[in-house]
């Protein structure tokens, strides 16, 4: 049974440890030689191979996904999550599953050698995970949910980072850092080469004045300066026109940038 338990929480349900979408990864109703208070327990370490599941569902569709778009270009206003950040995330997310892997080889390893070790050795050994898979798992479902999208998920991650849990933060903070790798790259290429690389508009960088940012002057009274017979205004328009042919002349490939506000993580001052 125990052998059966760690494949559970590996991934792979059976008939003794059971797998439905609703209540996740349990112990089976049909064993009649259980106890209720060893039910009650490993019921609690299956909470553990539930949350594991829909982690590894969520890094295999959205990582699938993602490559696929690499293909096939997102129409405009195409629903669902895609984008470098997300497989970003998933790539973080999949290396902070890595110690419960080896926890798991290890209790392996562990009832080889020694075939009465317990089922409550088992909860020992895994129970740093119990706070750590329910805190990561929110931060998940609000990124499905709210369909979070690039920089926003540097964002989201961030703000779940800043707890009093150590093991959380820690773990948060690991996938805060592969998404970083995905925005210093994107910087690095802008700063230093003036290269957009945002195929799906999650950089909080484009290419474009900002909608509206010109501001409308109120209309002046001209008054003649004297000079030729010009009035201040007009003085004022032959100035501009003249700084716009040196700008053309001086960089006649100049791209004008904005921010996208909405995408700007609070913690980057603007």
């Amino acid at each position: 049974m125990i052998h059966e338990l760690l494949l559970a929480l590996s991934g792979y349900p059976g008939s003794v440890f059971v797998w439905n979408k609703r209540n996740g990864l349990q112990v089976s109703q049909d064993l009649p030689f259980l106890h209720p208070s060893e039910t009650s327990v490993l019921n609690r370490v299956c909470k553990l191979g539930t949350d594991y599941i829909r982690f590894s569902e969520f890094i295999e569709q959205y990582t699938g996904h993602v490559q696929q778009q690499e293909h096939q270009p997102s129409q405009p206003g195409q629903p669902g999550l895609h984008g470098i950040y997300l497989r970003a995330f998933c790539t973080g997310l999949d290396s902070m599953l890595q110690p419960y892997r080896q926890a798991l080889l290890d209790l392996e390893q562990e009832f080889l050698a020694d075939p009465h070790l317990s089922i409550s050795h088992i909860n020992y050994s895994l129970d740093q995970f119990q706070l750590l898979f329910p805190s990561v798992m929110v931060v998940v479902e609000q990124i499905k949910s709210q369909k979070i999208h690039g920089c926003q998920i540097l964002e989201t991650v961030h703000k779940h980072s800043c707890v009093g849990l150590p093991p959380v933060r820690t773990a948060l903070e690991k996938i805060l850092a592969v998404c970083h790798g995905v925005m210093y790259k994107q910087l690095s290429a802008w700063m230093l080469h003036g290269l957009l690389l945002d195929q799906y508009e999650e950089f909080f960088v484009k290419q474009g004045a900002c909608s509206g940012s010109t501001p409308v002057q109120p209309e002046e009274e001209e008054e003649d300066l004297g000079i030729g017979g010009l009035t201040g205004k007009q003085l004022r328009e032959l100035q501009d026109l003249r700084l716009i042919e040196e700008e053309n002349m001086l960089a006649p490939s100049l791209k004008q940038f904005s921010l996208r506000a909405e995408l700007l993580p609070s913690y980057i001052p603007v």
